[in-house]
């Protein structure tokens, strides 16, 4: 199970990064596959989620359970096109990068 949350995970980072690429060229299916990779970006963090933390109210579970929503607010606010979109991209990218900052290693086997 956790070579396919790994490769999940992967999926979703490369698909993000590959869209907003896009989306800075002004290529039209930039949003598609940004909002994918959030949305499996959303499933890995749902599946990875430690809720016997969150029901203790351990506070650094609470906040990856709040960035949660707030990537599906990134999300839903790319399909109904809100100004604040990118504002909304960029906070929910930055603070799951922040939180999760120990799956990301640079080490090598």
């Amino acid at each position: 199970m956790t070579k396919i949350l790994s490769t999940l995970y992967t999926i979703a980072t490369v698909l993000i990064i590959v869209g907003a690429l896009f989306i800075l060229q002004n290529e039209t299916y930039g949003l598609f596959v940004l909002c994918s990779g959030l949305v499996l970006n959303i499933i890995y963090r749902f599946t990875t989620l430690d809720y016997d933390r969150v029901k203790s109210f351990k506070i650094l579970d609470i906040i990856r359970f709040v960035n949660i929503f707030l990537m599906i607010v990134a999300c839903f606010s790319f399909m109904v096109d809100w100004d604040q979109k990118f504002n909304f991209l960029i906070i929910s990218i930055v603070l799951d990068l922040l939180l999760n900052l120990k799956e990301i290693s640079f080490k090598t086997k």
